[in-house]
């Protein structure tokens, strides 16, 4: 199943990206919780240091950018995590920062 808002704003969720030096294809290969009016984007990376001490089910995945429909705009919110996980990667192979 595919996420409807993603998909009616593809446009926008690009051009957002690409403003804020994002990745656009990161993102829609996250793990994705939504409904009509919200997206979270989770970092999916696995840690195993976690699983080493069985945590992985237990601790929640780390939100990575929240994107929002309100009045039939779009509004992004970046967390901390954000730049680390979708941030797009510079010559060097190192994520622009």
């Amino acid at each position: 199943m595919r996420c409807e808002l993603i998909k009616n704003h593809e446009a926008d969720i690009k051009l957002y990206c690409e403003k804020n030096d994002l990745s656009y294809n990161t993102l829609i290969t996250s793990i994705l919780s939504w409904d009509e009016k919200e997206v979270s984007v989770f970092d999916s990376t696995p840690d195993p240091e976690r699983e080493k001490l069985g945590l992985a089910d237990k601790v929640p995945m780390t939100s990575v950018l929240e994107i929002f429909l309100e009045n039939g705009k779009l509004r992004f919110e970046q967390t901390e995590h954000t730049r680390k996980y979708l941030g797009v990667a510079d010559k060097t192979g190192r994520r622009v920062a």
